[in-house]
C-alpha cells in the first residue's frame, strides 16, 4: 500500500479509534506540563507508573496516556496532594457565578432538603454542602456546579439534589440501615454498630431479628480482596470482629451491646450520593482530601461529617465513568439537561430500563427520582429532559423514564410534576428549542477554550499523521 494511502486511511480512522478508548478525552499530560509538574499516574484507576505517564508529555498517543484520568500533571513539591482529575465536560467554567451565593441560596435548599431524622438534619446542611463544593472545585479544574451557563449549573444542583434525596430516603438516614442497627454513640465519641443480614432485618420496623454475629465470627461484607493498596482501602474479611466492650454514655443505661462492632471499621453505604466497598472510600478520599488515609482510616467520617457526606456524593457524580475509566458522567449528562442520562450512569442497569429487569425497591426508587427532581427543578428554576438524547456522542437514556414522568402527573403520584413548568425561569418544557447553526470554528475553539490556531492544531495534526505512517498504521 502507498505512503499517500496509509496516510489518508489514518487520518480516517485516528479519530474513531482516539474517541472510542477515550470518549474523546485524552491524557492532560498532552503538551507536557506547566513549570514545577510532572506527569504523574492514577494507580487507582489503572495499575500504572510515574515513569509510564511521564511518556505523555513527549506526544504519545497510546496507553497510558489515551485515558484522560489515567496520567496527569502534579506539582512536585514534597508532600502535594495528589489528587485525580474528574473527566473534562468541554464545558467552560463559569467564574462569574457562585454554585451556593448565586445558585442555592440557603432558602432554596430549605425548600428541597427536609430531613425527618435528627441525625438528617445534623448532617445534610447547607453549609456541609457548600463546603464541600469549596473543596472539590479547588482541588479540580472541572468544577462541580460550576460550568457553563447559569441554566445549566442550576440543572446540575437540581439533578444532583434529586439522587441525594432518593439515596438517603429524604435526607434521613445517614448510614446503611440494615448494617448498622440501632446505633450507638460511646463514651470515646465513636459509633457502634448492630450489623444485620437483609434476611432478618425489617425494613418496616426497623429491627433485626438475628444479630449478624449469631451466624458469622467476622463481619465479611463491603471489601474486595482483589482491591488493596492503591486501588482499595486495605481490608481484611476476617478482622472486623464484634466488640468486646462498648463504652456506653451514663445515659444510655443498660444496653446490651452484644452483637455491635464499631462503625468506623466498615466501608457499608454512606453518603448524599451513596458510596460503598473499600474501594469507593479510596477514590472518595484521594479525589477530596489527595490522602488516601484520610476516609480509609475512618469511613464513618462520611456519616458524621457534613461536608465529606456531601464530597462523596460528589466524588461519584463528577468521576464515576459508565465503563470504569471510559464513558460519560452524572455531571456531564447533566450540563446536557438529560436527567435520564444521570440515572443510567449512576445506578445502570439496576434502575434503566425503568420498570423492566429490577428488583420492586428500584422501580420506587426510578419513580422517586421523577418526583424528586421535579422538587428540585422547580425550587431552582429549571427543566431538565427525562431522556434528552440529541447528540450522537456520549448519549445516554434511560428508557421508560418518560413515561413514568408522564404517568405519574396522570395519577396523581408526583404533583410536583404537574406544577414543575410554571416554575421554571428559562426553557420550558412545553417549547420546542430554537434550533441554531453548527458553530464555526473560532465558536468551537472558544467554547471549548482551546488557545491554539486552527492552523496550529492541523500542523499538530499531519505531524502526528506523518509520523504515525509507518508505524501505527502497522498495529491498525
Amino acid at each position: 500500500m502507498s505512503q499517500l494511502l496509509r496516510i489518508l486511511l489514518i487520518a480516517t480512522l485516528l479519530p474513531s479509534l482516539l474517541h472510542a478508548q477515550t470518549g474523546g478525552n485524552l491524557s492532560n499530560c498532552k503538551g507536557g506540563c506547566e513549570l514545577g509538574e510532572l506527569c504523574i499516574g492514577n494507580p487507582f484507576s489503572q495499575p500504572v507508573s510515574d515513569s509510564e505517564c511521564n511518556t505523555c508529555a513527549g506526544g504519545r498517543y497510546w496507553w497510558p496516556c489515551n485515558f484522560e484520568t489515567l496520567c496527569y500533571c502534579n506539582s512536585v513539591e514534597e508532600g502535594a496532594p495528589r489528587v485525580p482529575p474528574a473527566p473534562k465536560s468541554r464545558v467552560k467554567f463559569n467564574d462569574s457565578l457562585d454554585p451556593c451565593k448565586d445558585i442555592l441560596t440557603e432558602d432554596i435548599f430549605n425548600a428541597i432538603v427536609q430531613p425527618t431524622s435528627e441525625e438528617g438534619k445534623n448532617l445534610y446542611t447547607y453549609d456541609g454542602l457548600c463546603n464541600a463544593i469549596i473543596l472539590y472545585n479547588t482541588y479540580h479544574d472541572e468544577k462541580f456546579a460550576n460550568m457553563g451557563t447559569e441554566e445549566q449549573m442550576r440543572a446540575e444542583m437540581a439533578a444532583f439534589l434529586a439522587h441525594a434525596a432518593v439515596d438517603t430516603h429524604g435526607f434521613s438516614i445517614v448510614r446503611e440501615d440494615f448494617h448498622c442497627v440501632d446505633p450507638i454513640v460511646g463514651s470515646d465519641g465513636k459509633t457502634y454498630c448492630k450489623p444485620c443480614k437483609e434476611e432478618h432485618y425489617n425494613s418496616q420496623t426497623k429491627t433485626c431479628s438475628q444479630g449478624y454475629f449469631a451466624s458469622e465470627e467476622s463481619y465479611k461484607e463491603y471489601c474486595d480482596s482483589t482491591r488493596q493498596d492503591t486501588q482499595g482501602c486495605v481490608c481484611n474479611t476476617e478482622s472486623v470482629l464484634p466488640a468486646n466492650n462498648v463504652p456506653l454514655q451514663v445515659s444510655a443505661g443498660n444496653i446490651d451491646t452484644s452483637g455491635y462492632m464499631a462503625a468506623s471499621d466498615a466501608y457499608f453505604t454512606r453518603g448524599a450520593i451513596q458510596i460503598s466497598w473499600n474501594y469507593d472510600y479510596l477514590g472518595a478520599s484521594l479525589s477530596m482530601t489527595g490522602d488516601e488515609n484520610f476516609l480509609c482510616n475512618n469511613p464513618d467520617l462520611v456519616a458524621t461529617n457534613p461536608q465529606m457526606a456531601w464530597g462523596v456524593g460528589i466524588y461519584k457524580w463528577m468521576e464515576k465513568m459508565t465503563f470504569g475509566t471510559t464513558g460519560s458522567t452524572a455531571h456531564k449528562q447533566a450540563l446536557k439537561g438529560n436527567f435520564g442520562g444521570t440515572i443510567e450512569v449512576l445506578y445502570g442497569s439496576l434502575e434503566c430500563p425503568s420498570n423492566q429487569w429490577s428488583s420492586s425497591i428500584h422501580v420506587n426508587m426510578v419513580q422517586d427520582r421523577v418526583a424528586q427532581v421535579c422538587k428540585s427543578g422547580a425550587a431552582l428554576g429549571v427543566y431538565l429532559e427525562m431522556d434528552k438524547c440529541d447528540t450522537p456522542r456520549d448519549c445516554l437514556e434511560c428508557k421508560g423514564l418518560k413515561e413514568i414522568y408522564e404517568s405519574c402527573q396522570e395519577n396523581g403520584s408526583c404533583p410536583d410534576c404537574s406544577a414543575w413548568p410554571q416554575f421554571v425561569r428559562s426553557t420550558s418544557p412545553t417549547v420546542t428549542p430554537v434550533r441554531v447553526q453548527s458553530p464555526s470554528w473560532d465558536d468551537w475553539a472558544g467554547t471549548y477554550g482551546s488557545t491554539r490556531s486552527s492552523a496550529d492544531v492541523g500542523l499538530r495534526f499531519w505531524h502526528l499523521v506523518l509520523f504515525s505512517a509507518g508505524s501505527l498504521f502497522v498495529a491498525i
